[in-house]
């Protein structure tokens, strides 16, 4: 279980998480930092990352929500 009482286990558990922190997706799952480079955002060593929900960043870059929920889904139940 994560700090916030959550756990990113499978992809349903990323489907719920719109309301998490940039910052906590990124320490919880390390694969996620290709996976916000690869998007061309700014995520990744950003000073808001702390405040920034998933939400805010699909917002900001204009990204479609399901694709960007099912690519990180597949990125973080991804086995090494």
């Amino acid at each position: 279980m994560g700090k916030n009482g959550y756990s990113i286990s499978n992809m349903d558990d990323v489907f719920q998480i719109p309301e998490t922190s940039v910052e906590n997706i990124l320490k919880s799952t390390p694969k996620a930092v290709r996976f916000f480079l690869d998007l061309h955002t700014a995520c990744v060593g950003c000073g808001f990352a702390r405040f920034c929900r998933l939400k805010d960043v699909i917002t900001a870059y204009q990204l479609d929500e399901k694709l960007f929920l099912e690519k990180l889904a597949e990125t973080i139940v991804q086995k090494p």
